[in-house]
């Protein structure tokens, strides 16, 4: 586990340094062990509405959760860029896609999905702690998304991520909104039962 300099800056380009070596069998590998997990967590349970993100820059993939939930009519969403914050656009087979100004593909729509109606977002990031906080790549767009919600509002705030993007603690910032749950290929953290000493 990597002990966190202070710099969030040199952080961030540490864990996202190891994230992008791991080689393409190592991220399918991850991409299967990370359906397994979910699928062991329940979290998928009685859900309706899930958003997750398409995977870049060695971020973990969830594309065969993604399948999983299409064969079982979980309708699911993905981020798109509306300003400072994100908007929620439904996802599948037929989507059609353009990039936005990150050049990452977005489903080309002007329909979103009410945020407080998903059950579940699944999100990406650079870092992670045991205690739900979360190092994204530092534009904010999460945080400013779900800066409102509240911890027993919908949706349920899970962090999908490699085992060697987790950290000791992190440092936290007033604006970073927390995770409920973490991911990975070898654990599920349930942030409700960890805290801190």
């Amino acid at each position: 586990m990597i002990q966190p300099p202070l710099d969030r800056h040199s952080l961030r380009k540490t864990l996202r340094h190891a994230r992008r070596q791991l080689t393409e069998q190592e991220q399918q590998q991850a991409a299967s062990q990370l359906l397994k997990q979910t699928l062991h967590s329940e979290w998928l349970n009685n859900v309706e509405h899930l958003a997750l993100y398409l995977a870049n820059d060695g971020e973990i993939s969830p594309h065969l959760i993604s399948e999983y939930c299409w064969q079982r009519n979980i309708k699911t969403y993905l981020p798109v860029v509306k300003g400072e914050t994100l908007r929620f656009a439904h996802y599948d087979q037929t989507t059609q896609w353009h990039n936005n100004r990150f050049g990452i593909a977005e489903p080309v729509t002007e329909t979103y999905q009410a945020q407080d109606t998903i059950d579940i977002v699944f999100m990406p990031l650079v870092g992670f702690d045991q205690y739900g906080g979360r190092l994204g790549m530092g534009g904010g767009f999460y945080d400013k998304s779900f800066a409102r919600k509240s911890i027993e509002q919908k949706p349920l705030l899970i962090g999908l991520a490699h085992d060697c993007q987790q950290v000791e603690q992190l440092p936290i910032e007033p604006w970073d909104v927390p995770l409920q749950a973490i991911l990975s290929p070898q654990q599920c953290i349930d942030i409700n039962l960890t805290t801190k000493d």
